[in-house]
């Protein structure tokens, strides 16, 4: 048998703080030892990242001393398999296609109340329907390439009444690294940094 088509694969994209030090991974569904995967199911790809990380590669070896950030859509949001994750190392990472309604905020209030932190994903404009979650956030992922300049500044403006730290994602320059810094940014992600590294078990 090809010892390689039982090989487990994770991609894990590191974040940096303002020093560029590492302080979390972004843990990412891979089907391969090559290249990005395509993801059609968010669900089940996430299900996949918590399966590798926990019970097939270990969550030692995936995060070490980092925190781990988990990509959620609406469906996996609500699975019983995000209350049995250790709330001290990860953090929650709701991504932009999730419609924002009652139920998506009490279901984040209740994560917060055991002990989860919350990530938005991709932010890249401020809507009233967000308020909610702009404030029990803990980190909000700014979209670096939708926004120029003078829009990256506005938004945060916009942002600056909450407590969540800023992360500039999809850094892929030192100029735009360094004009997150000078806005205020705390954690940095991109191509700038680092790459997305492939575990392999």
């Amino acid at each position: 048998m090809n010892a390689s088509k039982n090989n487990v694969y994770l991609g894990r994209q590191p974040i940096f703080d303002r020093r560029q030090n590492l302080v979390a991974y972004e843990l990412l569904y891979r089907s391969g030892a090559v290249g990005e995967a395509r993801v059609t199911d968010d669900a089940a790809a996430t299900a996949e990242v918590i399966r590798r990380s926990f019970k097939r590669i270990g969550i030692a070896t995936v995060l070490g001393k980092a925190d781990g950030f988990i990509n959620l859509d609406a469906e996996m949001l609500f699975s019983k398999q995000i209350d049995r994750l250790p709330g001290d190392r990860m953090v929650l990472e709701l991504l932009e296609t999730v419609a924002i309604n009652d139920d998506i905020i009490e279901r984040c209030r209740q994560l917060k109340r055991l002990g989860f932190r919350l990530a938005l994903d991709d932010v890249s404009f401020y809507s009233d329907c967000y308020a909610p979650l702009f404030e029990m956030a803990d980190v909000i992922k700014i979209d670096l390439p939708l926004l120029n300049e003078a829009r990256l500044a506005a938004l945060v403006g916009q942002l600056k009444p909450y407590a969540g730290k800023l992360l500039a994602e999809k850094v892929e320059t030192r100029e735009r690294f360094e004009e997150c810094r000078a806005l205020g940014f705390q954690l940095f992600q991109g191509f700038f940094l680092s790459r997305p590294m492939l575990l392999t078990a």
